[in-house]
């Protein structure tokens, strides 16, 4: 008897140190979500109605596997980052600069460093954001937490989405 409850405490071991499973739909929790700051405010003073906003339905699809993360949400380019900790370069949506983005998965987080230039023209200010992906103890609300430092400021958001 001693040895099965030996055994299956050695089974549960790898099981609990799994990576969290973010695959799936998600919809963004417009009232729990932080609205995302504008960076040009003081220059407009009115932040602009960014496609998506937060009183628009926020749909985002999320494909996982062991290697990679695929992102597709009605903002952005379809996003594939390899989670394996390395950098990545590629060119900016502009195609004028490079972008390096580093995914990783450290227990039940996913963080995604990207550092670009601000603008995506050669020469501007440079911008690190730093997303990490967190899901509740049922799997049922992902939490992304974003820090994006650009020379004079940082900007925090926060999104909560929920599965589908």
């Amino acid at each position: 008897m001693r040895k099965f409850a030996l055994a299956l405490i050695a089974a549960l071991i790898p099981v609990s140190a799994m990576a969290a499973d973010f695959n799936g739909t998600w919809v963004r929790d417009a009232a729990r979500s932080k609205p995302v700051p504008y960076p040009n405010h003081w220059l407009t003073r009115v932040p602009p109605a960014a496609g998506g906003g937060q009183n628009q339905i926020y749909v985002m699809r999320v494909v996982q596997s062991a290697t990679d993360v695929q992102i597709s949400d009605p903002l952005h380019n379809l996003r594939s980052y390899p989670i394996d900790g390395k950098p990545r370069v590629s060119r900016t949506d502009t195609g004028m600069g490079n972008v390096t983005t580093t995914a990783a998965m450290a227990g039940d987080t996913l963080t995604v460093t990207t550092v670009q230039p601000y603008g995506g023209m050669p020469g501007n200010v440079t911008v690190t954001a730093t997303e990490r992906w967190a899901l509740s103890a049922d799997g049922t609300e992902l939490t992304i937490t974003t820090v994006s430092e650009l020379p004079a400021t940082k900007l925090n958001n926060i999104e909560v989405l929920k599965k589908q």
